[in-house]
């Protein structure tokens, strides 16, 4: 079997990472050492929607799906990538979308590069990132997306704590990962696997996840 190209979408989680506002960094604290007690063992604690992440329903809709309720098949799956860059940030139209012509099948996974992570470990990474219009994603609760993915740290504009976009998303039970890492090597308006599987945390709102991107190898067909 032909597994094709593998590549890393998640940001390394460490103690002196970026992490949005108010929010507190990863901490690691050592419990054993090998050097003295024959093994290493290591305590984590981290806030949910640290780095490489995904929000569940129930991140802002009562008695939406927690974390460990979505079916797998929403992180996993075939996905397309819409490519948008912009030095200030702004809002990614729906016209935008459909004169690239952009096709999304039903169940597929919409991936959104804004080339924030060009400012990655800088604060304009929790500033200038683009986001979807309200009605791009009207459009893609339409058309069944399976999960939206995207670049950026928010959906939502900075500042703006009333989530309309989140709570769009969520509401119609699809599910979000933010700060997704080498969206630059992928194609856009093409087909390719992606996974992002979160932590199985029961009744949580979010959780980290390790997420990857498959591309198909091609090979020139053999002669018989």
């Amino acid at each position: 079997m032909n597994k094709g190209e593998i590549i890393d979408l998640s940001y390394p989680i460490d103690t002196d990472m970026l992490v949005g506002a108010g929010l507190e960094r990863p901490v690691y604290e050592w419990l054993r050492r090998v050097n003295s007690e024959g093994l290493n063992l290591t305590r984590m604690s981290i806030v949910l929607h640290t780095g490489t992440h995904v929000d569940a329903p129930s991140h802002m809709i009562d008695r939406g799906e927690s974390i460990d309720e979505i079916p797998l098949d929403r992180f996993f799956g075939p996905a397309r990538l819409f490519r948008h860059q912009s030095e200030k940030g702004q809002e990614v139209s729906l016209s935008q979308v459909i004169e690239s012509g952009f096709d999304l099948k039903a169940k597929t996974i919409f991936v959104l590069e804004t080339g924030i992570e060009r400012f990655a470990e800088t604060a304009k990474y929790n500033q200038q990132y683009s986001v979807p219009s309200i009605e791009l994603i009207k459009w893609l609760i339409e058309h069944k997306a399976a999960a939206f993915m995207t670049d950026a740290t928010n959906i939502d504009l900075p500042g703006d704590e009333d989530f309309p976009r989140h709570k769009l998303l969520l509401g119609a039970g699809i599910p979000i990962v933010e700060n997704l890492k080498n969206l630059r090597f992928l194609p856009s308006n093409m087909d390719f696997l992606i996974c992002a599987l979160p932590l199985r945390l029961k009744g949580r709102e979010a959780a980290p996840c390790r997420a990857i991107a498959i591309l198909k190898t091609h090979h020139p067909d053999k002669q018989q």
